[in-house]
């Protein structure tokens, strides 16, 4: 390792450890702002203001506020640049990194949030900033900062009823439904694919496990789950219609709320929202 290395990951760790300091709810969030030569220009972390400020805007602010150049910089932070936020007064922290002059960025970890995942990366990268990723052991590190929601986007535990929100792009479009929270509870595994802006494929690979509740519009619709065609493979269910999975234990049944299928079909991500409802087999 170099000298140039050894500074680089000495920031990464210096920015794990000021996340750890912030005690707060969902992600804990760290930044080091520094110059070429190693030096610190800048810190911050989510909490040490308030829960809604994010570490890279206050760390940009308090180099604003000594009027200390960020021109050139390099930010290592735990977690990716936020790409949105709800409020229209604020700027995403990715934009204000690349207006503010840093040139390089160091990032922990990519959030799960379909709304979120990568970009801020892509936002970076447009704007011509250099783009890096913590090594794997410092990676894993940074992952212990995060809320335990974030199993939210592979899978739901608990319930007969429920919504989910995930990135069918990612974990090869799987996502898994929980019955109960104990380990031998009931799972249902679901998997999805893309096919364009108004559809999906329910496509777990297999002979009779899907099929499509055509024309129902709501669960209460469907009486036996049972009587729809579990031939195919795979099947396509349109936005607002409803898929059965089925397996040992019952069956899934799930109606799509919304689809993102990413900027060349409209949207600024890849995403799937759906609501289920769980029929388990009367022993």
């Amino acid at each position: 390792m170099t000298v140039e290395d050894e500074v680089h990951r000495a920031h990464m760790v210096s920015a794990i450890n000021l996340a750890r300091s912030g005690h707060v709810g969902g992600w804990q969030i760290g930044a080091v702002i520094a110059r070429s030569d190693g030096s610190v220009i800048s810190t911050g972390y989510r909490g040490e203001v308030d829960n809604q400020k994010h570490a890279e805007a206050l760390a940009i602010e308090k180099a604003q506020a000594a009027n200390l150049t960020l021109k050139g910089a390099t930010a290592y932070v735990t977690l990716e640049p936020c790409a949105n936020l709800a409020s229209k007064n604020k700027r995403p922290c990715s934009l204000l990194l690349a207006e503010n002059g840093i040139s390089r960025v160091y990032i922990g970890a990519y959030d799960a949030n379909p709304r979120i995942y990568r970009l801020g990366w892509r936002n970076l990268r447009d704007a011509g900033v250099e783009l890096r990723d913590f090594p794997q052991d410092l990676r894993a590190d940074v992952q212990q900062l995060g809320p335990e929601r974030q199993a939210d986007f592979r899978e739901r535990i608990g319930g007969l009823t429920g919504r989910a929100s995930f990135d069918y792009t990612q974990r090869d479009g799987k996502y898994d439904v929980y019955l109960r929270s104990d380990g031998d509870s009931p799972r249902w595994s679901t998997r999805w694919g893309q096919r364009d802006a108004d559809s999906i494929y329910a496509n777990p690979g297999v002979k009779g496990v899907v099929a499509e509740a055509r024309f129902a519009q709501d669960f209460s619709e469907i009486d036996d789950p049972g009587v729809f065609d579990f031939e195919s493979h795979f099947t396509t269910v349109t936005l607002g219609g409803i898929a059965v999975f089925r397996n040992n234990f019952g069956y899934l049944l799930v109606k799509i709320l919304e689809i993102h299928a990413g900027p060349e079909r409209g949207s600024d991500h890849f995403g799937l929202k759906f609501e289920y409802e769980i029929r388990p087999f009367v022993n």
